[in-house]
């Protein structure tokens, strides 16, 4: 089924544009609550009015967001990626990371709007693409720097910590044996056979 957008959806499109759909969703969702028209009626007079008016705000929200986009340009964000070594890192720089530190600068943007060309998991400069409009987009760049960690050290201080632990608990686990074999020798102490009656 095709519908034309009454309003921006980031992960379908943007205002005016003519999608496909699932006739469910449309009828259940999207039309229902006004986030789209259907792309075909039987009033033709009614629909071009529709889209008329679909279209004069697609044109004001494209001015909005090239406006908004000299904001974005040229806007470079700063991350720190945990390695080990010169190559291995530790996790990777996702659409949550972008939308979070772009909140910190006052510019508020849907995650899914964030669009990567790459997977950042490495040390050095990448480009990510703000989608604002269908017809606009705006640049900005990540510049990905190494907060080196030692994985190794961590490991063997690991083990140091886990071997320190074992020792502790064979020393109290061998205190307790002891402490338990003193008290049943001093049970055994206690305990005085009775002599035997001497014979006359």
């Amino acid at each position: 089924m095709e519908v034309i957008l009454k309003e921006d959806y980031p992960s379908l499109g943007y205002v005016g544009d003519r999608i496909a759909v699932k006739p469910g969703f449309a009828r259940n969702f999207l039309l229902p609550r006004g986030i789209a028209t259907e792309a075909f009626s039987n009033n033709a007079r009614l629909l071009k009015h529709r889209v008329d008016g679909i279209n004069a705000k697609r044109n004001r929200l494209k001015a909005e967001a090239t406006e908004l986009a000299k904001r974005y340009e040229g806007l470079t964000l700063e991350f720190k990626l945990k390695m080990a070594g010169q190559e291995r890192t530790f996790g990777s720089i996702t659409a949550r990371d972008v939308e979070t530190a772009l909140k910190e600068k006052n510019l508020v943007v849907d995650r899914r709007q964030i669009k990567f060309s790459e997977a950042v998991k490495r040390v050095g400069s990448f480009q990510v693409q703000i989608k604002l409009h269908s017809e606009v987009s705006a640049t900005i760049n990540l510049e990905i720097t190494s907060d080196a960690v030692a994985p190794k050290a961590v490991a063997l201080e690991a083990g140091a910590e886990g071997e320190e632990s074992g020792i502790a608990e064979k020393k109290r686990s061998k205190g307790h044996k002891n402490k338990k074999s003193e008290a049943q020798g001093d049970e055994a102490a206690e305990v005085v056979p009775e002599k035997a009656p001497e014979s006359e």
